[in-house]
């Protein structure tokens, strides 16, 4: 045990005055302001894939969960829209018609317009105003969850602009957060443009949405091809708004616009399952993944007899062989 200890003392010795012969070289060679810039340089890496580690992390994280709430207020929105529709048919066929309303005075695209019809016709009762104060619920409850579904659209293009950011592995990664900006802008402004140029501005926020869902079925298909991702890109998400961009210019002629748009919120509620679920199997590049693993270390059983093996030792100073066990060189002297 104490020779393995000897031997191992003097390696570390020998390793250490060739590390500080080098460093005297470079000082040398390069001036004192280049070996403290080469000494700076090489912290600033380390802590920049540490930094890119944790960053790459984090977006992964505000991703996935971005993206679960989403799903969320998908089915929140669809269950809603479907009580919203039924309280309409409702009051509609149950209230208004048999009280005198006429059925060609309702226009789904217009409430403004079908709310004047109905109190033009001065049409008023209890039924009526028990059924336009629920319907307004619904609308308010369905207004706070598109709301709260934008949010999440904003911070889920933020979080791609951070996985950009962290490693730019595909030039085309940094449009995926313009599409969802995009989206949230087209929004915005259709609330202040009416009429046809409106649903123009709707269409492009959608196509901008689905161009994202594109972009990031691309990236899977590069973390696939790289061995960082076993499962397989979905494509849901992309077909799922694709649907919807052909619903909404659908919906400007016929009502079957709708039926389109209810199987494009389906797939779309599938599309963000699958990326919640799926950014998180996505493995870290490969120098991150280098740094996570610890260096092995070398573990002396007592229990096992030592086996040395004599090697050949040279002074560091002039190279002469050293054949002795003696403390300094015997051709120049210089300590060992």
């Amino acid at each position: 045990m104490f020779t393995k200890i000897g031997i191992l003392q003097n390696d570390i010795k020998n390793i250490s005055i060739e590390i500080h012969e080098i460093l005297l070289i470079i000082y040398h060679l390069f001036g004192q302001g280049t070996f403290y810039k080469l000494l700076k340089a090489d912290s600033l890496i380390m802590m920049n894939q540490e930094f890119n580690s944790q960053h790459f992390e984090y977006a992964k994280n505000k991703i996935s969960e971005s993206a679960n709430k989403l799903k969320n207020y998908i089915i929140l929105a669809t269950v809603i829209g479907i009580v919203f529709v039924a309280v309409i048919a409702i009051t509609l066929f149950i209230v208004l018609i048999p009280l005198g309303f006429a059925l060609e005075d309702f226009n789904p695209n217009n409430i403004y317009e079908t709310g004047e019809a109905i109190i033009a016709s001065g049409i008023i009762s209890t039924a009526g105003i028990v059924a336009a104060v629920f319907l307004g619920i619904v609308l308010i409850a369905l207004l706070v969850i598109l709301f709260m579904s934008y949010v999440q659209y904003y911070r889920l293009g933020s979080a791609f602009n951070k996985l950009y950011e962290a490693e730019r592995i595909l030039q085309t990664t940094k449009f995926i957060s313009y599409g969802f900006y995009g989206y949230i802008i087209a929004i915005i402004a259709g609330l202040f443009v009416p009429g046809v140029a409106g649903n123009v501005v709707s269409i492009a926020g959608n196509v901008s949405l689905a161009v994202a869902a594109y972009l990031i079925y691309q990236l899977f298909g590069e973390y696939r091809s790289q061995g960082r991702f076993k499962g397989k890109p979905s494509m849901l998400l992309f077909i799922g708004l694709a649907i919807n961009v052909v619903a909404t210019i659908t919906s400007m002629f016929n009502i079957y616009g709708s039926v389109g748009s209810l199987i494009g919120f389906i797939l779309m509620l599938l599309g963000f399952r699958d990326l919640s679920r799926d950014i998180r199997m996505v493995e870290p590049p490969s120098h991150q993944k280098m740094t996570a693993q610890a260096a092995p270390v070398e573990i002396y059983n007592e229990s096992k007899p030592a086996v040395t093996q004599d090697k050949a030792q040279f002074c560091s100073k002039c190279g002469a062989k050293i054949t002795t066990d003696g403390e300094f060189c015997q051709s120049c002297g210089s300590s060992l």
